[in-house]
């Protein structure tokens, strides 16, 4: 038995198979997969258990299924051991400590960090406002105080940076928002707010089955909406007629480009959300979109068989590309 044991340990793996299976991991990672990068994560760190992209790759699949103490873990791990590049762990270490309101920790790391003296200068104002953001919020805990609603507003303001206002957001998922609910409208009404902002707002309020109208106000308009009754993007009829238009025609020609598209249009729409696209005519942003896809990947396609696939006014396509341009530019926000 003890020979079978030793033989089984001697198993050599097959040539790049920890690439293989992290390769496939940061595949499942970019389609938001999460489970299944884990896992292919998982198999990687099994071969080699101090790869830092693995480990990585494993607290950001934790993180983002709510798994925040094993992410918390890793990362810890990863800065003690000075595993894979300090500061990206570091970041996305402080951003775990807020979403589990461990002010304290993030405070005395970030001054761990500053003592020393080896903050990038690019970085450095960033970690200033978030050791003000962590101080003043361990302050308030150990007052056992809840901030007023005015405060808190001047807190989120302070926050110039929009990643900043996105960890804030994000600080907010397991607290009881009603205490926060003046304070998310504010941010909803006020144009200072960044558009993905509002948009994470709107999905905590729809998950607290928020029943109560508020007003938002994004790229110069104003609207009302119920969080409780907003539809999922996903599921909204304008989002399913524009990809079953690009469907026929992008999906048949090309499946690979047409699921980035896919990602770029659904990305789009997030930004927007809830507003939708205008004009509301689902194939001039079929167009637009496939147009788009092409100029992004290299390809070049003439203006006459665009038209003569979706027919509609070369213009409107135009202005369409040119708001889907506008829009992906503020569309990445990364903590």
């Amino acid at each position: 038995m003890e020979q079978k044991n030793n033989s089984k340990n001697k198993v050599i793996p097959f040539p790049n198979l920890k690439e293989r299976y992290l390769e496939k991991g940061m595949d499942f990672l970019k389609e938001k997969k999460f489970h299944d990068a884990l896992a292919m994560f998982s198999e990687a760190k099994d071969i080699n258990e101090e790869e830092s992209e693995v480990l990585l790759g494993m607290a950001i699949c934790y993180m983002e299924l709510g798994e925040l103490i094993e992410a918390k873990n890793i990362c810890k791990k990863m800065l003690l051991e000075d595993i894979g590049h300090y500061f990206t762990v570091l970041q996305i270490y402080l951003t775990i400590l807020i979403q589990l309101r461990e002010y304290q920790e993030v405070q005395s790391t970030i001054e761990a960090v500053l003592e020393e003296n080896h903050l990038p200068a690019e970085s450095a104002e960033h970690f200033y406002k978030l050791l003000e953001f962590s101080r003043k919020m361990t302050e308030d805990e150990g007052n056992i105080v809840e901030e007023s609603e005015h405060e808190e507003i001047n807190t989120f303001n302070s926050l110039e940076n929009p990643n900043n206002q996105i960890t804030f957001i994000q600080s907010l998922r397991d607290r009881n928002i009603s205490k926060h609910f003046r304070t998310l409208v504010s941010l909803l009404e006020n144009d200072a707010t960044h558009p993905i902002v509002k948009t994470m707002i709107l999905h905590l309020m729809f998950e607290n089955e928020v029943e109560k109208e508020v007003s938002v106000t994004k790229f110069g308009e104003t609207i009302q909406v119920i969080p409780a009754k907003l539809e999922d993007i996903n599921e909204q009829m304008f989002t399913k007629k524009v990809l079953s238009l690009l469907d026929d025609t992008l999906g048949n020609e090309n499946p690979t480009l047409f699921e980035a598209v896919k990602e770029l249009w659904i990305r789009h729409l997030y930004v927007l959300y809830p507003l939708l696209p205008k004009p509301t005519e689902a194939k001039i942003w079929a167009a637009a979109l496939h147009v788009v896809g092409y100029e992004l990947h290299g390809i070049t396609i003439e203006e006459e068989e665009i038209l003569s696939i979706y027919d509609c006014p070369s213009t409107l396509i135009e202005d369409a590309c040119k708001k889907i341009y506008e829009i992906e530019e503020i569309s990445y926000l990364q903590i």
